[in-house]
């Protein structure tokens, strides 16, 4: 899975969650909202845990709820929670050092990148989860199932 795909994807099961005060929300049910494997949201759900953003019980009525409110979880928390690492940062590649270009490249692309990455969080952090749930729909939805992908 695509880094950026799991910080999609956490945005998406916490604005389930948000949609849902006090009900305990389980991985199954976010996978069909989400329409991944349940495997793959129960480790962002983990790392949301972890974060201090999501609460988890176990048994008959347990799930995943929203630990705080939506209005007070800033989109930049839910980055760092899901991606540790910078995403933007220049990937392990070994140029070929004789050249004049590949010698420089790097470390002028680390600059930019740096700067890209601190604009992006910049952005993120003058939002908030509440903010993500303007989009409902005004009518209910059927009951998700997960789609089968095209083979």
């Amino acid at each position: 899975m695509a880094e950026s795909c799991r910080f999609a994807f956490a945005v998406h099961i916490l604005a389930m969650l948000a949609d849902q005060p006090g009900r305990g929300v389980t991985s199954d049910y976010l996978a069909g909202s989400v329409n991944t494997n349940p495997v793959v949201v129960r480790r962002i759900i983990s790392s949301l845990r972890e974060a201090g953003l999501v609460c988890c019980a176990k048994g008959a009525g347990g799930g995943a709820t929203l630990c705080r409110d939506p209005e007070t979880i800033g989109l930049d928390e839910i980055y760092r929670a899901i991606e540790p690492e910078r995403s933007l940062a220049t990937k392990r590649h070994r140029p070929n050092l004789r050249c004049p270009v590949a010698r420089q490249v790097k470390q002028v692309l680390e600059t930019v990148y740096a700067s890209a990455q601190e604009a992006f969080e910049a952005s993120l952090a003058e939002r908030t989860l509440a903010d993500t749930l303007q989009v409902r729909e005004t009518k209910p939805a059927r009951p998700i199932r997960r789609t089968r992908k095209a083979a």
